[in-house]
């Protein structure tokens, strides 16, 4: 592909998260926005003053005419496959927001589609551009703390009053699939984050077992909260737990959503951890080290949540202009995600230990 010719990129699903994946894009000379899709006219609207030379439709195959060279794909996951298929068929590249699909079957789909239209697809995850995190495993990877041996993970939920504000209409589609079984808010949605960054950090999980269980929220609507899960990486045999909670009467303080992440990597020379993500709930350096009776703080390391969704889409946009060699997360990677996930949700829902290769498709 061309360095010099700016990439012809349409967006579709311009919901809240749109604030933040657009980021790499304003006043980017790489890339010039010419579609913008969604199925709400007012949201059309309202986002084409970011992009006023962009289309806007309500209409998805409007997009696939435009001869784009990336189509971003931030709508409803239970429509990934099919749009991203259709993406690539048509010519485009694609990038995908997380997670990348409902099954490993869809995610199957996907990848076959990539290899035979010779596109890009890009599975979307920012935690693992997050510059405390890519610090994070850069001192595991020099061996600061020696040998990995435990890994811990926590998200809390607390007061949404302070937070972004999200409109009920837009989560009302994940609380039908949380109530259908079919991965719900937090361990699915949210919890890729998480699924992706442990991954990153040890590669696969040789088995897990864990408990989800479901709490009300004050909208009526139930979430997969509290959840414990608990699993073991194949190679490193690396230990690992994830809590997720709720605190609804806490207050979070943060620019994005109420939602608290801490991570925790213990060695056998010491420890590394990072203790914020989306948050600025902690007073703390964001990233700390401790080894030899002493702790290494960073303090001016970039924090902010919002970096790490310019920087994921700024790498995508490099590897297409050739100065990246691969896309992060690719197809192949996005599919263990959503592969985890459907072995903790076995797990919770016939409350035993499920060993890798177990889970339907």
């Amino acid at each position: 592909m061309s360095s010099s010719k700016p990439l012809r990129v349409g967006i579709v699903g311009l919901g809240r998260i749109f604030d933040l994946n657009c980021l790499g894009y304003v006043n980017n000379p790489d890339v010039e926005v010419v579609a913008l899709c969604d199925v709400r006219p007012e949201s059309v609207a309202e986002r084409k003053a970011m992009f006023p030379d962009a289309l806007g439709t309500t209409r998805f195959e409007d997009l696939l005419s435009l001869d784009l060279d990336v189509m971003d794909i931030l709508s409803p996951h239970p429509v990934h496959e099919q749009m991203a298929v259709a993406a690539m068929q048509a010519g485009a590249h694609v990038s995908v927001q997380k997670p990348m699909a409902m099954t490993t079957g869809e995610c199957d789909a996907m990848i076959a589609a990539s290899k035979r239209t010779g596109r890009r697809l890009k599975l979307f995850e920012n935690f693992v551009f997050y510059p405390p995190l890519v610090k994070a495993r850069e001192l595991l990877l020099d061996g600061a703390i020696g040998e990995p041996r435990h890994f811990r993970m926590k998200v809390v939920i607390g007061d949404r009053s302070g937070a972004w504000h999200v409109p009920l209409q837009t989560n009302m589609w994940r609380y039908q699939l949380g109530s259908a079984g079919q991965g719900g808010p937090l361990v699915f949605d949210h919890g890729h984050h998480m699924m992706a960054v442990a991954l990153w950090l040890f590669g696969d999980v040789k088995d897990c077992y864990a408990q989800i269980e479901e709490s009300q929220l004050p909208t009526g609507y139930p979430t997969d909260a509290p959840a414990t899960l608990v699993w073991r990486h194949r190679s490193p045999p690396i230990h690992a737990m994830w809590d997720v909670s709720l605190a609804l009467q806490m207050t979070v303080r943060t620019k994005y959503y109420a939602s608290h992440e801490q991570f925790e990597i213990q060695g056998e020379k010491g420890l590394i951890t990072v203790s914020r993500c989306s948050d600025r709930m902690l007073d703390e350096p964001v990233l700390t080290l401790y080894r030899d009776g002493e702790v290494r703080a960073w303090h001016n390391l970039q924090d902010d949540w919002g970096e790490s969704f310019r920087l994921s889409t700024l790498h995508f946009i490099d590897v297409l202009k050739g100065r990246q060699p691969q896309e992060i997360l690719t197809g192949e990677e996005g599919r263990r995600v959503v592969e985890l996930f459907h072995m903790f949700h076995r797990s919770s829902r016939e409350k035993r230990l499920v060993s890798h290769g177990e889970t339907e498709r």
